[in-house]
């Protein structure tokens, strides 16, 4: 499948929504401090992004927005423990699944930072430094990613992508929900390819002049719903259909995405 101008200013629109005038992303991350990373990424399955931020901002009301795990873990001993914690501290007290007696995600949370303290991580730097290149999945995983899904309820690896995006690790796992992004408005599930996507991703932030790992961390955040597109927001009128067929395009519309062209044309300056 070829990628096509119109896929790329159609994901461009999408992703957007969430970058700044001066193209600084405003998805969700956490590059200062991992103790929020994991709080967020332990807290994110099975919530509302507002109770995440809630659970944030209470504990950066406390200790501030720079606290490692280390720092995470003496703020739960400090409080008498994960109950305590999860009650005085940052007022949640979600369990970590839903059958009965499961234990409270701030137990969790405190296991977290004892996987990280027997790995000598503290911040977000050494957690990548960590991670390295090494998949986060399968036999040849690494094995911070092995002892993290090890955790109650973490099997999925769900949370533990969330973290590595939340730390902005280049780390993307193309799976069932992100390819589920790439559904209709982009005319291509099930027939693109994981090399499609990331050509996809590779070509639209370039075209909106941004690291790679920022369309991808927008991307598995709005398919995760850790991000949620404003829903009143205007849709994109594109000259065509979104569809694998290639329509008569007017003149000044690229037939295909060129990098050398891609400030050719007024049309390209914004997916606006």
């Amino acid at each position: 499948m070829e990628i096509r101008t119109r896929s790329i200013r159609s994901l461009a629109y999408r992703c957007e929504e969430f970058l700044g005038e001066s193209g600084k992303p405003r998805s969700i991350g956490y590059p200062n401090s991992l103790g929020l990373c994991i709080l967020d990424a332990l807290y994110m399955t099975g919530s509302h992004p507002t109770a995440i931020d809630n659970v944030v901002e209470r504990y950066t009301a406390r200790h501030g927005g720079t606290d490692g795990a280390k720092s995470l873990r003496y703020s739960i001993a400090a409080a008498g423990g994960p109950e305590q914690w999860a009650r005085e501290v940052i007022c949640n007290l979600k369990p970590a699944h839903t059958q009965p007696g499961a234990m409270l995600r701030a137990e969790v949370v405190d296991r977290a930072t004892r996987v990280m303290a027997d790995h000598g991580i503290d911040t977000v730097d050494d957690l990548l430094a960590a991670v390295g290149d090494e998949p986060s999945t399968g036999r040849n995983a690494n094995e911070v990613a092995r002892a993290w899904r090890e955790l109650p309820s973490q099997k999925s690896g769900i949370s533990w992508r969330a973290l590595l995006m939340l730390a902005g690790s280049d780390h993307f796992e193309i799976d069932y929900r992100v390819k589920g992004f790439f559904g209709m408005p982009f005319g291509s599930f099930p027939r693109m390819t994981d090399d499609e996507v990331l050509e996809l991703i590779s070509a639209t932030a370039d075209y909106l002049d941004v690291e790679i790992r920022v369309v991808k961390q927008i991307v598995w955040q709005i398919s995760y719903r850790r991000l949620r597109p404003d829903p009143k927001r205007k849709e994109l009128n594109l000259p065509y259909p979104l569809d694998d067929e290639l329509d008569e395009e007017p003149e000044w519309w690229p037939g295909r995405y060129d990098s050398r062209a891609r400030h050719g044309a007024d049309e390209w300056a914004s997916a606006r």
